[in-house]
């Protein structure tokens, strides 16, 4: 049996040890390496919960982890910042549903009888091989800043395990 305050402080020292190569080699400030080392006394693990989909024939769960609080909240936060520029880039971002409705309605011509259809993709994220979804972000990450990457990609690989 693994000893749950073992598997935090574990996290936190790994979260900690990337912090300070980060810095050690310039790829972050002082400041940033500050905000990213803020993690609350105690640590807590992540939180796993379902979410009830009541308006479905079949109530069923959509399960949430809830990472407040947890060692590798920062971190998380930091990856979301570098990673929003190459999302928002594709060519079909949608910010919203009410973005998505108005590049419907205004930006696309359909030919008359045409029959918009919509499917509903269930448990996609859980369903991508975990190592093939990192390589392919860091590929893109890689492209996208090619020229001045905010920090290494192999620092990005290594916060996503």
């Amino acid at each position: 049996m693994i000893y749950i305050p073992t598997l935090r402080q574990n996290m936190a020292k790994k979260v900690h040890r990337l912090i300070r190569l980060l810095l050690q080699e310039g790829h972050i400030d002082e400041m940033e390496a500050k905000w990213l080392s803020l993690t609350p006394d105690p640590l807590r693990i992540p939180v796993f919960y379902t979410f009830t989909k009541i308006h479905k024939p079949t109530p069923v769960g959509r399960p949430i982890t809830s990472g407040c609080d947890s060692p590798t909240e920062m971190i998380s936060s930091f990856v979301d910042h570098l990673l929003q520029p190459i999302a928002q880039r594709q060519a079909l971002y949608p910010k919203d549903t009410t973005d998505f409705l108005n590049f419907i309605s205004e930006k696309t011509k359909l030919p008359k009888n045409t029959i918009l259809v919509t499917m509903d993709v269930t448990s996609l994220y859980t369903n991508i091989p975990q190592e093939e979804g990192i390589t392919t972000v860091c590929e893109a990450y890689e492209e996208f800043y090619r020229e001045n990457p905010p920090i290494p990609s192999r620092y990005l690989r290594e916060m996503s395990v």
